[in-house]
Formats: structure tokens, sequence, C-alpha cells
């Protein structure tokens, strides 16, 4: 494996955010009990469990921040229309705050996107909808998350929506294919992710010997000059990242799972001799080695994106980082990301836990 993970015993939880007065309430995140796990499986529909997003209080100090991020970005020659960033603040548990840069901008996630396949996986193995043991599928989860396999990604895709790539349908053959293959976006669209789309996979899968999309996924993108893909905001990425890191997807029991996988070793030498690694030219790179960082980043010849979780281990700074580049001067640059990283590493760090003013 390109990551040796150094985990401890559990990945870190945020801790939920609590009424701060009776004239300004805040909706803490809900953690269900596990009585209503057999509520949820008999739910008649394949649809993501937390149906609220969180509700952080917007940060005029992360909006410094965020600004400072972008013009990291501008000071570089890159191109900030294409560019959009989301901050969570999480470090203090009676209230999260968060800023962003055109973070309701929907955008190409690239391998993004299989952060939330993992999420729409564990919850199809929680309803009963995938019926072979989690067993089964261990080793494509831990190559689509750790070294982003499109392989693997393929596969578990195909599994969550009882599809298959192959050649072009017609007719209600075509439209059952479509209906199937589209309710990973209904999935998270039902749960408030609005417009969001991930139901397109990532090229080149190399089992199905395809440099892109044939036959019905070619089909799925409809017209040629305007072909379908997916999309995604930062702020949709982060809410899930969110969810994840307080045990509410899925189930606790899933969301540690997921924090798991999503465990990154920032040790250069777990990394550095690894030419797919997901570190360098990302946020991870100019990081400190001895915190926790969890991440799933996504990269093509036209862009570069990440969606990250960093805690310090003693929690002077814990946020959720994610910056989405849909431009392919970000995939050529690889000192963007690790410089807007430690930017926003070092103010969180400096100042500590948030608090309202």
């Amino acid at each position: 494996m390109p990551f040796r993970i150094r985990r401890p015993p559990e990945p870190p939880v945020i801790l939920a955010q609590q009424p701060i007065s009776p004239q300004e309430t805040l909706s803490p995140p809900t953690i269900e009990p596990s009585e209503n796990l057999a509520a949820r499986q008999s739910e008649p529909t394949f649809s993501y469990n937390i149906k609220t997003p969180p509700n952080p209080v917007y940060s005029q100090e992360l909006q410094g921040i965020v600004d400072e991020a972008v013009k990291i970005a501008s000071s570089k020659g890159l191109p900030t229309e294409q560019l959009s960033i989301t901050l969570f603040d999480v470090s203090n548990s009676q209230t999260h705050t968060f800023a962003g840069y055109q973070n309701q901008t929907l955008r190409f996630p690239a391998s993004v996107a299989k952060l939330f396949w993992m999420a729409a996986f564990y919850s199809a193995i929680e309803k009963g909808l995938i019926t072979q043991r989690e067993s089964a599928f261990k080793n494509d989860l831990e190559q689509m998350i750790r070294i982003s396999n499109n392989d693997a990604a393929s596969r578990l895709l195909d599994k969550i929506t009882d599809t298959k790539s192959g050649g072009r349908l017609a007719g209600e053959e075509l439209q059952t294919w479509l209906k199937k293959r589209t309710q990973i976006n209904t999935f998270f669209q039902s749960a408030g992710y609005n417009d969001l789309r991930i139901s397109t996979k990532n090229y080149p899968i190399y089992y199905l010997r395809q440099e892109g999309p044939i036959g019905r996924d070619l089909q799925l993108r409809g017209d040629a000059s305007q072909p379908i893909r997916n999309q995604v905001t930062t702020d949709q990425a982060a809410r899930l990242i969110y969810e994840i890191y307080t045990r509410q997807a899925v189930s606790s029991v899933a969301s540690r799972k997921m924090a798991y996988l999503l465990t990154r070793d920032l040790d250069p030498k777990a990394w550095k001799n690894d030419p797919s690694n997901s570190i360098q030219g990302f946020l991870g790179e100019s990081l400190p080695t001895n915190i926790y960082f969890g991440s799933k980043v996504g990269y093509t010849s036209k862009s570069r994106s990440e969606a990250a979780f960093v805690r310090t281990l003693d929690d002077r700074a814990i946020y959720i980082l994610v910056v989405f580049a849909d431009a392919p001067a970000y995939a050529k640059d690889e000192t963007a990301f690790p410089a807007i990283s430690r930017y926003v590493f070092d103010r969180l760090n400096a100042r500590g836990p948030s608090s309202l003013q």
C-alpha cells in the first residue's frame, strides 16, 4: 500500500455544537440511536439518512482567511473564477463556523466523487440492498479511497446502483438503466444536496479496457456538445466530511469505518517514493506530520480538488477545508494547494479554538 497508515485507536470525532443562548440557538448535529437503524433499513427508497444540512454560523474572521487563500492562488497567476473554497472551523463545541469563496458553485469534483460513493455503499450495505458481506468489498473500498483506483470505484458504483457498463441501450431498457444509475444522485439530493450529480464513472477503467465512456455510459452523458458531468459544490463535500466526523453519516459504525479509510500519513517516508501519492501537490504536503489528517483528493489533467479534515493533537485547530479548482492551470501547479493549506493551518492554529464575538 502506498500509505503506511499510523492509525489512532479511533479517528477524531467532531464534538456536537451546543445551543449558545435562548435568543440564538444552533441546531446541533443529531446522532441517531442504534434502534433507529431498523427503521432506516425499512425505508422504501434508497436515500441518505441525514436530511437536514449542518447549521454553522458565518464567520467574518474565517472569511478573511478564505479571502487571503484566494489571493494566494491569484498571486501565482492562477484563475480564481474556476476556484471554490469552503472552510469549516469546528474547534469550539459550542459553535461551528464557516466561510467560503464560490462555495455553492457546482464544479467537477474528479475523484472526490468517490467520497460520496463510499457513503452510499455503506448505506446500501446497512439497508440490505447489497446482500454480500461487507468483507467481500474490503479491497475495492481501500483501493478506491486510499489510492483512488478507478477500477475499484467502477465496480462499487455498479454494485450500489445495480448497473453495469456496456454497449448502447434503447427504449425502456435504456430508461431503466438510467434510472438505476442516477439513483446515486437522488440518494443525496433527497437529503438536501441540491443539484449534486455523481453518476458518471472516473476513467480510465482498465478492466473494462475503456479510456473514456462508451456505450450506455456515453448515453448517460447526453448531448456530446454539452456532456453531463459530475458536479458537486465545496459546501456539499464539506458537509459530507462533517457528517462523517460527527459520526452521523449512515451510522456511527459506518462513519468510523469511513474515517479510517480517509486517514492519511503525512510523514514523507510514507508517500515520497510513491508517484501516485495523494499528498504531494495537495493540502497535506505542507502540514506538520504530527497531526491527524483525513482526506480525499481528485485530480485530472484539467482539475485539482480535495476535501480534508485536519486536527492538531492539542485540539487548537480542528477544521474542514475543501478546495476545488476546475481549470488546467491548477492541474499543472503543485504549489497552490499546499500554500493555501499551510496558510489556513497557521492562522487557525495560532489563534486556537473559535468563539463567537
